[in-house]
């Protein structure tokens, strides 16, 4: 279920950030009182596992776009890419199926069933009217001397079932994020 979720989830994020730019928003972010951007040198990812038969085929694909769009705008911020970095990125990712329903009226849904006997009945219902992907990124960063999460942000919205833009929609997305970091 874990490894279901977390495809899922990068799927989510890859359509939600690809979507136009009102498709998501931009999450509050959380930092240690003393934390600075500037003073670390190196950056470098924890590693992404992810197993089982519902892990998709784009997820190794949409991982390291992910990756790629966080390391470019570090990378402009300041900080070079390295094994053993002295902050660590998480990334954590989730994707959740939704439904959309509605209430049936009576007015508008037909009339009261006849029951027998001059009774009529009719009871309102929820109905599905549409399926969604909802889903969140968030990017945590660790002190890696003491292994503690420093800052914390993401984005979270609505996936669109299409996107044209994969890699510019989610460049602006993590640039959003990354940009909410302090110097």
């Amino acid at each position: 279920m874990k490894t279901f979720g977390i495809s899922v989830l990068i799927f989510f994020v890859a359509v939600v950030i690809s979507g136009c730019k009102s498709s998501y928003k931009i999450l509050n972010s959380r930092q240690e009182d003393n934390f600075r951007l500037s003073d670390y040198a190196t950056f470098g990812f924890y590693d992404i596992e992810a197993r089982g038969d519902t892990v998709s085929q784009n997820f190794e694909k949409n991982v390291g776009i992910i990756k790629t769009a966080i390391a470019q705008n570090l990378q402009a911020r300041g900080l070079d890419e390295a094994r053993d970095a002295n902050l660590k990125i998480n990334i954590a990712l989730n994707v959740e199926q939704k439904a959309q329903t509605r209430q049936t009226d009576f007015r508008t849904d037909g009339l009261p069933r006849y029951m027998g006997q001059r009774r009529y009945s009719w009871k309102s219902q929820e109905v599905v009217v549409g399926k969604y992907r909802e889903g969140t990124i968030m990017i945590d960063l660790v002190d890696s001397s003491t292994n503690k999460m420093v800052w914390q942000g993401g984005a979270e919205g609505v996936i669109p079932e299409k996107s044209k833009n994969f890699n510019e929609d989610i460049n602006l997305a993590i640039k959003e994020i990354v940009d909410k970091i302090p110097k």
